[in-house]
C-alpha cells in the first residue's frame, strides 16, 4: 500500500498547478488559483459574506496569507469589506457583482479539470472513487480533534 499522504499531497501539487494554468488561458477569469479557495467559501455561503476568520477556518490559510490575499481581491473589485454590526472589531468580506461572476469562471474551469483527472474512468468508477474520498474525508474530520 502506499502512503495516502504522500500520493494526496502530489495530486493535490500537480491539481493546483493545472488549476492555475487553466484558469490563466481563460480570458474571463480574473483571479489566481489560490485566490479561488476564498472567492469558493464566500460563493459558498448563501450570502456571499463572511469574516475572514470562517475564510480562514474554511481554507487553512495563515492569518498574514489572507490579510494579504483579501487586499488584493479588493483591489481587483472581486470583495468588499464591511462592519458586522455592533462588533466594530469584525469585518464581513463580501463578493461584489464582479465577485460573483467569477462563480462562473470557476465552475468552467472545475469542469476541464475534472475531464483531465477523470480520463478513462467510467461513470462508475468515478462515483465509487468520490465515494471513498468522501469516507476518508469522514475518517480524518472524526479524528481531528482526537490527535
Amino acid at each position: 500500500m502506499k502512503y495516502c499522504h504522500l500520493v494526496a499531497h502530489h495530486i493535490r501539487l500537480l491539481n493546483g498547478r493545472i488549476f492555475q494554468k487553466l484558469l490563466r488561458h481563460d480570458p474571463d477569469s480574473l483571479y489566481r488559483s489560490e485566490q479561488g479557495k476564498i472567492l469558493a467559501v464566500l460563493w459558498n455561503s448563501k450570502t456571499g459574506c463572511a469574516t475572514a476568520t470562517d475564510i480562514a477556518l474554511e481554507t487553512g490559510l495563515a492569518n498574514n496569507t489572507l490579510t494579504t490575499m483579501l487586499k488584493k481581491l479588493e483591489e481587483q473589485g472581486l470583495v468588499t469589506f464591511s462592519q458586522c454590526g455592533s462588533d466594530k472589531r469584525k469585518k464581513y468580506v463580501k463578493l461584489t457583482d464582479q465577485g460573483w461572476s467569477q462563480k462562473e469562471v470557476g465552475q468552467r474551469v472545475s469542469q476541464r479539470l475534472d475531464t483531465i483527472c477523470y480520463k478513462g474512468f467510467s461513470e462508475e468508477e468515478i462515483r465509487q472513487f468520490e465515494g471513498f474520498q468522501e469516507r476518508i474525508l469522514a475518517n480524518l474530520k472524526e479524528k481531528e480533534n482526537e490527535v
